[in-house]
């Protein structure tokens, strides 16, 4: 197991924003559901994308969510491979900053691990596929999805260190995860023996 120390001025930056989030009722409130609640509307996107494709009879729109939902699926299963090989708590429990009454909405659920994130590896991998699909193919539907997915995944990565689950460097690793797994599923060969896969299974269900 590898173990990554912090840089003590990001340690304090986490206790900084963990403190500013505790002095207000609002945010204290806010900054938790926020680290998650843009999660469950990732899975809403990729099967109103498929849904809308069936109704259309547009296999194009079928095929990007099953090849976003495949890119994704790859992207998480070698983040949470990386995880095996690192020893990192959640800083939200080496750090004392746990605060039952106002924890994540899917903090009880998570793993002690915290690097890479899976959040952060997740929206990233999704907002990504989307946008570079909408540059491969021109389509700015695809552009525009992207760019909405990124801004969630901004807001995410901002409260899950704000909140303390996360330090920086789980949200940076995650991420470069999340945008090297889209890119190398973009390369020509993989992209066309991917949405050849794709496009038989859209033209069955």
């Amino acid at each position: 197991m590898f173990k990554i120390v912090e840089p003590q001025w990001w340690v304090n930056l986490l206790k900084s924003l963990f403190a500013w989030m505790q002095a207000s009722v609002f945010w204290s409130h806010w900054i938790p559901v926020l680290a998650d609640v843009f999660v469950f509307t990732y899975p809403v996107y990729l099967w109103v994308l498929y849904i809308y494709g069936m109704a259309k009879k547009k296999l194009y729109y079928k095929i990007a969510a099953l090849y976003i939902v495949a890119g994704t699926a790859i992207t998480y299963i070698i983040n949470v491979g990386v995880q095996f090989f690192v020893d990192k708590i959640r800083p939200n429990i080496v750090l004392w900053l746990a605060d039952l009454k106002h924890e994540t909405i899917l903090n009880k659920f998570l793993p002690t691990s915290s690097f890479p994130s899976d959040h952060a590896a997740v929206t990233m991998s999704i907002a990504m596929m989307s946008l570079f699909r909408g540059i491969k193919n021109k389509d700015k539907k695809f552009l525009r999805f992207g760019g909405i997915l990124i801004i969630f995944s901004l807001i995410t990565w901002f409260a899950r260190v704000t909140s303390g689950v996360h330090r920086p460097t789980d949200i940076i690793a995650g991420s470069v995860i999340g945008i090297l797994i889209p890119l190398l599923l973009m390369r020509k060969p993989i992209y066309t023996f991917g949405t050849g896969i794709a496009e038989r299974i859209g033209k069955v269900i």
